[in-house]
């Protein structure tokens, strides 16, 4: 489960910034159904991601995948840039390094990972393990000296290139810390409503998970009946893109030939009377049900790899109804769940679907472009605040910030000097 993930200089984010699922403290409203403990860690089920358009909430999302992604591949070529990609609206920002952290808990142990880099090279990196008292380090890089590293390690880190992550050469040395937290950046699941990843696909070879998905999906108000796989030629790659797949990853990954497809089967009827059943592409349902289809085959997923997971959901609202949306955010917070999500939504009423006040973020960017985060905790007087007082009024008072800025006759009077003139 995620601890904490920590972003500096990254995007929209010019300063530290933290978001946290540890729990408030002194907070006693729905901790038996929206909080759990897990080696020595009090976290919570749930966080809800507040802010207007463009205030950073996708943002700290694609942190968080950007880290994942440079955790799971490594640059073929000592030349090869980083992604780097600061904070742009102060020229001081360009120059300096770009920060990931992040702490976890796997297995039976907890994590803190961190490493900075620029566009050519890692500037710092860290693992440790850690309790919640005590943290020791298990190795640490600056530049490409390591002021503490097993020794075991010693071959690996003398191969490991200035644009590489010492982690991952570490993994590739069978290290067991390093392969604990290669996998649980590899576990993260990240919703898509786009596109149905490989592994929830082999889901739908068990009937039995099949048919539990299309219940799921029924009582939801969906009208799929069935589903299948089916076998197609992959898409074509342009030579251009072959050969730098092929350079990056020195040869080692080989272009399907044939992919997964999937299909939604629906009752069809004509004149109020059913005449059979048609299959439609996952890509012709309306992106409401596609991105409900893919949170459901996310919970089952997890619950049948034996739950622990984290699962980041940007847009969360989109496209679905309210009723929707709240049904799933209780079964977030269900006693029963076992899974920790991250959502953003722009959906205020959410707000007020029997959230705890530290599982509320919200965001808010400045004049420059600088996105800022806080729970509704760290306000002065809210954890002793009454609770029936409905947060998205409040939020919609101006009382939490984030509010966005709307004048809708400044944005009339934008559009006047286009051709064709009056917009009223």
């Amino acid at each position: 489960m995620l601890i904490d993930f920590t972003v500096e200089n990254y995007a929209s984010f010019r300063d530290e910034t933290i978001l946290s699922a540890e729990t408030g403290e002194r907070l006693r409203k729905f901790r038996k159904t929206n909080t759990f403990e897990h080696n020595g860690f009090k976290l919570l089920k749930s966080l809800a991601l507040f802010g207007p358009n463009g205030s950073g909430k996708t943002n700290m999302i694609d942190g968080l995948r950007r880290m994942r992604d440079m955790v799971m591949h490594d640059p073929g070529l000592v030349t090869d840039k980083l992604p780097y990609n600061p904070f742009r609206g102060d020229m001081n920002s360009r120059r300096k390094p770009q920060m990931f952290d992040v702490r976890f808990t796997y297995g039976d142990k907890a994590y803190h990972y961190r490493y900075s880099f620029d566009r050519t090279e890692i500037i710092y990196e860290m693992l440790a393990v850690i309790t919640p008292r005590k943290e020791k380090i298990y190795f640490e890089r600056i530049g490409q000296e390591y002021p503490i590293l097993p020794e075991r390690l010693a071959d690996a880190a003398e191969a490991t290139k200035s644009n590489t992550l010492f982690l991952y050469m570490a993994q590739r040395n069978n290290d067991k810390l390093a392969i604990e937290v290669v996998r649980w950046f590899q576990e993260l699941i990240f919703v898509d409503d786009l596109t149905v990843p490989q592994r929830f696909m082999e889901l739908l070879e068990d009937e039995r998970i099949k048919r539990a998905l299309v219940d799921f999906l029924g009582f939801a108000d969906l009208s799929i009946i069935d589903f299948k796989t089916r076998t197609v030629d992959a898409p074509k790659f342009p030579d251009e893109i072959k050969n730098l797949i092929a350079r990056m990853s020195d040869g080692n990954i080989e272009l399907p030939e044939k992919t997964t497809e999937l299909v939604t089967i629906h009752k069809v009827y004509e004149n109020g009377r059913y005449v059979g059943n048609e299959e439609f592409q996952f890509g012709d349902e309306s992106l409401g049900t596609r991105k409900m289809m893919v949170i459901a085959l996310a919970i089952i997923y997890a619950k049948i790899s034996g739950n622990g997971r984290t699962i980041v959901i940007d847009e969360f609202d989109d496209a679905l109804h309210m009723e929707l949306s709240t049904a799933l955010l209780k079964i977030f917070n269900s006693e029963q769940g076992r899974n920790q999500f991250i959502l953003t939504t722009h959906e205020l009423e959410l707000l007020d679907c029997d959230l705890r006040i530290d599982q509320i973020y919200l965001f808010e960017k400045d004049f420059q472009g600088n996105s800022a985060l806080n729970s509704i905790f760290d306000f002065e007087g809210a954890a002793t605040s009454r609770m029936d007082i409905a947060f998205a009024r409040r939020y919609m008072e101006g009382r939490f910030g984030a509010v966005p800025q709307v004048s809708q006759e400044e944005m009339m009077n934008s559009l006047k000097n286009l051709e064709g003139g009056d917009y009223s």
